[in-house]
């Protein structure tokens, strides 16, 4: 297959940029200001014509440079990664990754932490419906359950942080025991139908139920705490600060920079315990649900 001609390489290059331009518009060119805003093109212009010379560029390389030739040849087993390689990369990344917790501002720590609890939330749905092959349409209800518990672990039991936190997942966990068995045998629509209406009922109790959740209004949650140090100008829980015990400065940072370790180690457990699940044999056994049912229950 040849190249095309130089006039529809340009003309592609345009519909390109053009494409560019509106989808980078509503983005980086509209300027809120309170209830007004401002559309300004300089931003969008120059996306777009990144995107004409990139894509004009790479229409006039030569064949060659863009496009294997006829004849492919058998390419030999790239080497696998050894353990300690695998190892030492990742540890690389979750150091550069824990830096942020120093570098980052407010603003964009609270940008990472809410962006981990969705990658966490991510992880945990991938496991129902990208393995198994289940459409799961309620699995936030077990994260409002987990939520909960460990809110309301702390106004009615008085758990602190670290108490409160692994019971939360036990009881998201217990919830999902609870529900599985009743839809064990349901799949496809029935079991979007199933999970959806537990989601519906999980969001109905805990907005309603004024008395044990709050309702709207929501219910306090303990605050964090490491070892005992408490990330406040002052102690109130008869803790000291954190700040005081290394002899730095008071910063109203310290809690998001804490609060985000803590979700990137979570995280980071999560996806190692994820990708080695998919290796054990309940991992390949969900995979082949996924793939093909019959084919699963025929073999035991």
């Amino acid at each position: 297959m040849t190249k095309a001609p130089l006039p529809k390489t340009l003309l592609y290059s345009l519909i390109a940029a053009v494409i560019a331009l509106i989808l980078s518009a509503p983005l980086s060119g509209v300027l809120l200001n309170g209830y007004d805003f401002t559309l300004t093109l300089s931003t969008p212009l120059k996306i777009a014509g990144a995107v004409l010379v990139l894509r004009l560029v790479f229409g006039l390389l030569p064949e060659s440079w863009t496009r294997s030739s006829q004849v492919h040849e058998i390419a030999p087993r790239p080497p696998r990664f050894k353990s300690w390689q695998f190892a030492l990369a990742a540890l690389v990344v979750f150091f550069a990754l824990a830096s942020l917790a120093v570098f980052a501002s407010k603003y964009w720590l609270a940008v990472l932490i809410l962006a981990l609890i969705y990658i966490l939330l991510g992880l945990g749905l991938n496991v129902v419906v990208g393995f198994a092959g289940l459409l799961d349409l309620g699995f936030v209800g077990f994260y409002a359950v987990g939520a909960y518990g460990y809110a309301l672990g702390h106004q009615y039991l008085g758990l602190g942080f670290w108490s409160a936190l692994p019971l939360s997942a036990l009881l998201a966990g217990l919830f999902g025991m609870v529900l599985g068995f009743p839809v064990l045998r349901m799949h496809g629509d029935y079991l979007a139908i199933v999970t959806l209406g537990f989601g519906e009922i999980i969001r109905l109790v805990m907005n309603n139920w004024m008395a044990f959740t709050g309702g709207p209004n929501g219910v306090d949650a303990p605050a964090p705490t490491f070892f005992g140090w408490e990330f406040k100008a002052r102690a109130t829980q008869g803790g000291v600060p954190f700040h005081e015990v290394f002899g730095f400065e008071y910063s109203s940072g310290l809690l998001d920079a804490f609060i985000y370790l803590v979700l990137l180690t979570v995280v980071s457990f999560t996806l190692y315990g994820v990708t080695r699940l998919r290796g054990m044999p309940i991992g390949r056994a969900w995979e082949a649900l996924r793939e093909d049912e019959i084919a699963c229950r025929s073999l035991g």
